[in-house]
């Protein structure tokens, strides 16, 4: 499916970018790192972070490749059931249903999974 097929749009269009998908699911692993300094001593921090929130792509020159929530929407759903899949043979959704039972907006992952199907045949 093209990166720019409506569908992404429909998805998008719904979620509210809480995060609450990928702080539940188990296999999210996303992060971001910072220092934190006082005087001369300092301390790296390690924080969960997630790939729905806007600044999560943000680099350092101000450039941010995902600035919408239909990219971030693609990004997520390829990266769990198309590039993990091409890069390690398995797809990267245990099927727990933690995201479907907590989204405020009720986004089902698995229809869209089976959306995204019907439209590829």
């Amino acid at each position: 499916m093209s990166f720019e097929h409506p569908f992404w749009d429909t998805i998008a269009g719904k979620c509210i970018a809480c995060g609450t998908c990928t702080y539940l699911c188990p296999t999210c692993h996303c992060f971001d790192i910072s220092d934190e300094m006082k005087g001369d001593d300092g301390v790296r921090i390690r924080n969960w972070d997630s790939c729905m929130f806007p600044l999560f792509t943000l680099e350092t020159s101000g450039h941010n490749p995902r600035t919408s929530q239909k990219q971030r929407w693609r990004q997520r759903l390829m990266h769990k059931f198309k590039y993990y899949v091409d890069n390690f043979d398995a797809i990267s959704c245990v099927g727990c249903g933690r995201c479907v039972m907590a989204c405020p907006v009720n986004i089902d992952i698995r229809k869209i999974v089976d959306d995204i199907s019907k439209l590829q045949v």
